[in-house]
């Protein structure tokens, strides 16, 4: 595994979470708009369309809520394979930067003002949590063989 896979691994969490409030935005913008939504009743004949703005609505919120409801099950099983992966890390500090990183989503730049680090020192305790990681990964692989 290279150093982007694994990159791309940890931040799964992250990408996830995203998701999964990007959806529970779309699902409250139609919950907005269905409590907007006034049924006008008339004897008189209708124009085209099948004039039920409240049904396709509750029909769409439906729909993003069975999404939301596979979005949490995503992110939940990225969060246990990344605390998985990092604890798989023997060195606190290490895990520690990559806890920040990828699940608390912290900056670089707060992790390194957190730890006492230079931005750079953050950036090469990275690098090695990164290594390490990979290393830890073909030894279980070797193990499981």
């Amino acid at each position: 595994m290279d150093n982007d896979a694994l990159k791309k691994k940890l931040k799964s969490a992250w990408v996830w979470q995203k998701q999964l409030e990007a959806d529970l935005q779309m699902l409250q913008d139609l919950r907005d708009l269905a409590q907007q939504i006034t049924p006008v009743y008339s004897l008189a004949p209708g124009g085209g369309g099948s004039g039920d703005k409240l049904g396709s609505t509750v029909a769409k919120i439906a729909d993003v809520e069975a999404i939301v409801q596979n979005d949490i099950q995503e992110l939940t099983e990225a969060l246990v394979s990344t605390r998985a992966l990092i604890h798989g890390l023997e060195d606190e500090r290490l895990r520690l930067v990559l806890f920040k990183r990828y699940l608390n989503y912290q900056r670089w730049e707060v992790i390194a003002a957190d730890l006492g680090y230079s931005w750079r020192g953050i950036h090469k305790l990275h690098s090695k949590a990164l290594q390490e990681l990979k290393e830890c990964i073909e030894v279980h692989i070797l193990d499981v063989l």
